[in-house]
């Protein structure tokens, strides 16, 4: 036999490759470098191969190979691509860029270190060669789509439309693209124009997730609504497979909460939930210990020196437990003319995790990087002198905020137990961190946890934030609005009151209930939903928390 056919000849390779087969071509595949280490057409479906089956060294190892005897710009192109999905960002960067440097017109290659150099934060690199991957070829609908995507990150949201709308033109029938100008629609307050979007990509594709989702949260439904009986139906009665995704189970749950179906409800909800948490990785352990090793971080260290540079743009912290009302102040607060609403940032954790809080000795150091890397990040935003950072979270940072940024206001929301749990259940957040809403038992237990912090808080920092309890802010609003602003020390304006008339964009799952005048009995719903709440309700009662 000879060589060339123990390691299976080109039809072969291309006959299992198209079939899938990779498994087969893994088997052989040194023998197949070994023998076609010049034949790179050969070589790229063994190393695809590897990567389909997600054995990233040996692909790594293939390409060294090919590289030092033919580098070419596709193979640094694929050496990219192997570093990238192992997460080596830099490596794979340099990759992309020799790729380039060979061919100059290699769209996907700019492309590809475009979505890498945004991995890292490198945004205005990002957009650059996102830029040039469309100049050498106007036929990419991809960069178009991800230049669009960019823009949506950075709330340019009229540019992301514009180059969402580019795809279409390319690609008429590129879902991803219709439901995304439809999200945006909605974040913008054009609710009307978003719907259409999302019915538009349910008639292309019925099993779109994604449009159901955001097609139902934007409104009341009704038995006669043809989405809601699109969905029901294949649901129900078509044995809709659960793997297509989670959210078309909070869509259905969402709307027979609507219906005022109790039962279903809650049915579909704990489908979607359980569904959830099974497709996540999270330790609610895990999440417990971080909570324990902030507090005894700052039970050891002193306060930090109050020698401190000078930014023009203040943040106003608006932080507490999800759903306990942070949108609406931050609604309130924005609307005034020295306030830029910066709604959800990640900005702050980022920060703390680059710090490496946990292995520095030195305090004071850790509080200078905090500072000087969010503010400076965080300056960059807008030029007013006041900026929200609505990222209900940081409430477990707020020992670094105190320390690095002593200028900021902190603005705590405090609601009724139980009107937070059931609410933060009923939805669906997209964050890994937040896989603890999925169990109404993990729900009660992490607020525990917030409670226990928040108190710790109280304690080492008095009078250091406002507390705002939501249930007295809205039995009396309007003087309490003034209030707000009078600790802010921010003058009165007379528009202040109309809130609910600010125009800016709003990316919560709270956009609607922010553009309503203030719905003063929103905290007693989840008593109508008692019978089903009970687990976490048992929680709370064994820890003496009142609701």
């Amino acid at each position: 036999m000879s060589k060339k056919k123990s390691v299976l000849d080109k039809r072969t390779i291309v006959n299992l490759f198209n079939e899938n087969k990779f498994s087969k071509i893994s088997k052989y595949s040194k023998s197949i470098i070994d023998y076609y280490e010049t034949d790179i057409d050969i070589c790229k479906l063994v190393i695809a191969s590897e990567i389909n089956l997600k054995n990233y060294f040996k692909a790594e190892q293939y390409l060294k190979k090919i590289v030092i005897n033919n580098g070419t710009d596709e193979i640094y192109y694929l050496y990219g691509n192997i570093f990238k999905v192992q997460n080596k960002f830099y490596e794979a960067i340099d990759a992309y860029k020799q790729a380039i440097s060979l061919n100059n017109k290699f769209s996907e290659a700019y492309n590809n270190l475009a979505n890498t150099q945004k991995k890292i934060n490198e945004n205005e690199n990002a957009m650059y060669n996102y830029l040039q991957a469309i100049k050498v070829d106007k036929s990419n609908f991809g960069a178009y789509f991800n230049l669009a995507n960019l823009y949506r990150s950075e709330k340019k949201y009229e540019e992301a439309i514009s180059n969402y709308q580019k795809v279409l033109k390319l690609r008429p029938q590129f879902v991803e693209a219709l439901n995304n100008i439809g999200t945006i629609q909605l974040i913008l307050g054009n609710f009307e124009d978003g719907l259409k979007y999302f019915k538009k990509t349910i008639e292309i594709d019925k099993f779109y997730s994604e449009s159901y989702f955001n097609y139902i949260s934007a409104k009341k439904i009704s038995y006669n609504d043809e989405i809601f009986l699109k969905l029901k139906n294949f649901i129900e009665k078509e044995n809709f497979p659960e793997v297509q995704n989670f959210k078309m189970y909070y869509s259905l749950s969402k709307s027979y909460f609507d219906l005022d179906n109790h039962e279903l409800g809650f049915k579909y909800l704990k489908l979607a939930n359980d569904f959830k948490l099974n497709e996540i990785e999270y330790s609610f352990k895990k999440q417990s210990k971080n909570f324990k090793k902030i507090k005894e971080y700052f039970l050891e260290k002193k306060n930090a020196p109050t020698v401190l540079n000078n930014f023009k743009s203040i943040p106003i912290f608006i932080l507490g437990m999800p759903r306990s009302g942070t949108s609406l102040i931050e609604q309130i607060v924005s609307n005034h003319s020295h306030v830029y609403g910066g709604g959800e940032l990640d900005i702050l954790p980022s920060t703390i995790e680059n710090s490496k809080w946990e292995k520095n000795d030195n305090f004071n150091d850790t509080i200078k990087i905090i500072r000087n890397e969010y503010l400076g990040k965080l300056n960059k935003i807008s030029d007013k002198n006041f900026i929200t950072d609505k990222l209900p979270g940081n409430f477990k940072w707020i020992g670094f905020i105190l320390n690095a940024i002593p200028e900021s206001k902190i603005l705590h929301l405090e609601r009724n137990p139980m009107a937070i749990c059931w609410s933060i259940y009923k939805s669906n957040f997209n964050n890994p961190d937040m896989g603890f809403t999925c169990k109404q038992e993990y729900i009660a237990e992490f607020y525990i946890l917030y409670k226990d912090l928040m108190n710790f808080w109280k304690k080492k920092y008095p009078n250091k934030f406002i507390n705002i309890i939501y249930e007295e802010f809205v039995e009396d609003y309007e003087n309490n609005i003034r209030t707000i602003f009078q600790k802010l020390e921010l003058n009165w304006e007379n528009h202040l009151l109309n809130f609910h008339e600010n125009k800016r964009p709003v990316e919560t799952s709270s956009f609607q209930q922010v553009r309503k005048k203030i719905y003063k009995n929103s905290s007693d719903e989840w008593n109508k939903y008692q019978t089903y709440l009970k687990p976490m309700m048992e929680v709370l009662s064994k820890n003496n928390i009142d609701y």
